[in-house]
């Protein structure tokens, strides 16, 4: 597998900003549960997933160290949720705090 280019990510960009677009037209939780799980492999899934429940210990004032047990991420992995876990502008954060808060 080759390595990641700027020329890469730079055509990537439109890519990207019409994905998010096709996204916020989905309805509703049902609708983007579907779509992810065609767009993902079950892999892909649960490397996602991991990632979630990462912010979300991270919010909970879990230590970095038990979280990278329990989930087995890296602690590179933790590091960079952690910068969002403490960033009150991360849209990652509020998502994961509006969520906590939903029944």
């Amino acid at each position: 597998m080759r390595k990641t280019t700027p020329e890469d990510i730079d055509a990537s960009r439109a890519d990207f900003a019409e994905l998010a677009a096709a996204v916020a037209r989905l309805r509703g939780p049902a609708e983007v549960a579907r779509f992810l799980e065609e767009l993902y492999t079950p892999s892909e899934r649960v490397e996602l997933s991991k990632r979630w429940a990462l912010m979300r210990e991270l919010l909970a004032g879990k230590s970095q160290r038990a979280i990278a047990r329990e989930l087995r991420l890296s602690l590179c992995k933790i590091t960079r949720g952690a910068k969002y876990a403490r960033d009150p502008d991360s849209l990652f954060r509020r998502a994961v705090l509006a969520a906590r808060r939903t029944p």
